[in-house]
């Protein structure tokens, strides 16, 4: 779709460019778009990694053969990125990006 608006405006340039008109407008937008254009790509880009990340969590903890009843150093490490204590509750950050908030 912006693809579809880029080329459309960059012919319309084009077209406007024999008519001895300087086409700033339509530069304008053509990098407009192009700017947005980039911004959707980099947050497919991170909704990708995020997908991965969570995909990656699911393996692992689905490979788990027992109950996890006391710490484990190799576990907390694997899943949690931080965990953020403030006065009435805390934030479990998990390497996924998901974000849990338990109340004391």
């Amino acid at each position: 779709m912006v693809d579809e608006q880029i080329k459309s405006l960059q012919q319309e340039l084009l077209a406007t460019a024999d008519m001895k008109n300087s086409g700033d407008e339509l530069g304008m937008e053509i990098r407009k778009l192009r700017n947005e254009k980039q911004a959707i790509q980099a947050e497919e880009a991170s909704h990708q990694d995020r997908r991965t990340r969570i995909d990656e969590l699911i393996t692992f903890l689905e490979a788990l053969t027992c109950e996890l009843t006391e710490y484990n150093e190799h576990y907390v490490r694997t899943l949690l990125e931080k965990i953020t204590v403030h006065d009435n509750h805390f934030i479990v950050e998990f390497k996924s990006g998901i974000e849990i908030q338990i109340d004391e």
